[in-house]
């Protein structure tokens, strides 16, 4: 007998079966109780390719908050039949999920990221900053094991110009996305040459005036950042739920 793959929970009313495929090519259903509704599909005992049903859990997610407001489940969360969906899941957490959901209605999430160039950054920090200029020139006419402590000092000099820059490109995306969002987070940098990153919860009419900001935003950058513009998700950053132990876990 199959397990359930779980996706997410919305509202009965607003959740319809989707026509994508979900994780191991499951077809994707409902199973609700009291006004919520679990996305779940079939899945068979063994281990998921996580690579490529990652890829299949996002896109049932994206494709479900099309319509409707959904809470994301992390990925990997498997129950062992409908009525486990209801009795761990629902049941026990439907207080706050039905929070949730009301804070959320309405609303998707967009993701704005930055990634530097990184020639244009060290050609912006050499020609910004006296004291690296004149260490890297000094290095220059050093031998190699001379200039061991200098490399080193260049390296923290260079690194604290990165730092200032990276502050002030963030202040300035969060001033100009704020207005056109209900709520804004950082989110963790997870490459060295990463600007910001930022998670937007934004009214769904009101996604072209945050797409406009966004355009805006691009073109105060310039060449030196390249903007990664994504959505609409699903709220990953903003469901805030603590579910009981028993329960799956989520994202």
């Amino acid at each position: 007998m199959s397990a359930l793959y779980v996706y997410g929970v919305g509202q009965s009313s607003k959740c319809a079966d989707l026509s994508v495929r979900g994780v191991a090519g499951g077809d994707v259903r409902t199973v609700e109780h009291n006004g919520l509704a679990a996305l779940v599909s079939p899945v068979e005992g063994g281990a998921l390719a996580a690579a490529r049903e990652v890829r299949s859990h996002w896109r049932v997610l994206e494709e479900a908050c099309g319509s409707a407001t959904v809470l994301p489940v992390r990925f990997g969360t498997v129950m062992e039949d409908e009525q486990a969906v209801r009795d761990l899941l629902l049941e026990p957490n439907s207080e706050r999920l039905e929070h949730a959901l009301r804070e959320l209605e309405g609303r998707v999430q967009l993701t704005v990221r930055g990634d530097y160039n990184e020639e244009q950054l060290m050609r912006d920090i050499v020609s910004g900053s006296q004291a690296v200029a004149k260490l890297r020139e000094r290095i220059r006419t050093l031998p190699d094991e001379a200039g061991y402590y200098e490399r080193i000092r260049l390296g923290e000099l260079v690194a604290g110009e990165v730092g200032q820059r990276r502050a002030a490109d963030t202040r300035l995306a969060i001033e100009m996305l704020e207005p056109v969002a209900t709520a804004l987070r950082e989110e963790e940098l997870r490459q060295p040459d990463a600007a910001f990153n930022l998670a937007c919860l934004v009214d769904r009419e009101r996604q072209d005036a945050f797409g406009r900001e966004v355009r805006k935003l691009a073109d105060r950058l310039g060449d030196r950042i390249e903007l990664r513009y994504v959505g609409p998700l699903p709220p990953y950053s903003f469901a805030d739920v603590d579910l009981d132990t028993e329960a799956a876990a989520w994202a």
